[in-house]
């Protein structure tokens, strides 16, 4: 192949992901583990002493014997399912089939379950940690979790 067609090709293979937002690097072992680093964190990439070295860490060093690929994706591949969860993001945690937990909420912040009939099941207020843990009701059906400013939709079978 010409350095003209190989230029051609490369240069159209790029166009392919020139609407991808490129947001996390991995680092592939070559026993398969992967890690990942999300891009907006600024991660610094070296080498030093045969290692590839992420951010200047020993933590995040690297033997270059070890490591298969490094590559820069849109999705962190080393996601086993779980999504990233921002900071500041409300979490609603699942305890058992009668108990959930909410955190990350604002301080104090009003708590209600109410039915799809408009009854109100449930009130109670996060704690100075924006925690809190709710008893749903026993009752099959549609409620809605209210907390702050927040709402979702609760559906017990």
């Amino acid at each position: 192949m010409t350095k003209k067609a190989l230029t051609l090709l490369l240069l159209s293979c790029g166009a392919l992901y020139a609407n991808a937002e490129v947001k996390y690097m991995t680092v592939e072992q070559k026993t398969g583990e992967k890690y990942g680093f999300l891009l907006e964190d600024n991660p610094i990439i070296t080498y030093s002493d045969g290692n590839l070295v992420v951010n200047g860490n020993a933590e995040t060093s690297y033997a270059i014997s070890s490591v298969k690929d490094y590559h820069f994706t849109e999705k962190d591949e080393t996601a086993t399912g779980l999504e990233r969860i921002d900071a500041n993001e409300l979490r609603i945690l699942n305890i058992d089939k009668r108990t959930i937990r909410v955190e990350n909420a604002p301080a104090s912040a009003p708590i209600q379950i109410v039915g799809a009939n408009g009854i109100v099941w449930m009130t109670s207020t996060t704690d100075k940690t924006g925690t809190a843990t709710i008893q749903l009701p026993l009752q099959k059906g549609v409620y809605v979790l209210s907390v702050g400013k927040q709402s979702l939709k609760l559906i017990r079978k």
